[in-house]
């Protein structure tokens, strides 16, 4: 492994003094780190990423959600405008129960409260002390399961697919 750039040494070091069971791992190629935390970490963790100034990661890019069928995976992709610091804050979900729940970081991040939403909406995972936890994509009687779950199946009767001539 290469030696890290200055600023990743300070952040995983920082880290690793903080939470010594922490998963970190430093990506290469994307030049960010990576950091598998458990849902009962996760507040405690995302709070120190954006306080602590070696790190200072007040931007939450993204927040996504996938599904790889054994759990449910979010992914925070945070960034630091003051130390040029973007990492990957990974939370894996149980996929056996109905609702996966985890705490809301949109206290942390304002932004999250839609990505939030999003991923409630799509994937089914309900956020704890989320402001407003609601449909924000489809309609608030759907029920028709969560549509990016790999075992979503559309119930909707097949549409007639139109081709205007040329």
């Amino acid at each position: 492994m290469h030696e890290l750039p200055e600023r990743y040494q300070k952040a995983v070091e920082s880290l690793r003094s903080q939470f010594p069971n922490l998963n970190v791992t430093y990506r290469e190629l994307d030049a960010e780190l990576e950091l598998q935390v458990c849902p009962a970490e996760l507040i405690d963790v995302a709070r120190y990423l954006k306080e602590a100034p070696e790190l200072g990661c007040k931007y939450l890019r993204c927040l996504s959600g996938v599904d790889y069928s054994e759990y449910i995976q979010l992914v925070y992709n945070l960034s630091s405008m003051h130390s040029g610091v973007n990492v990957y804050l990974k939370v894996d979900l149980p996929r056996d129960v109905e609702l996966p729940e985890v705490e809301s970081v949109s206290e942390i991040w304002p932004t999250a409260d839609w990505h939030e939403r999003e991923i409630y909406d799509l994937l089914g995972v309900r956020f704890l002390n989320h402001p407003d936890l609601r449909r924000i994509l489809l309609p608030e009687d759907f029920q028709g399961g969560f549509p990016l779950r790999k075992d979503f199946v559309d119930k909707r009767p097949p549409r007639e697919r139109k081709v205007r001539k040329r």
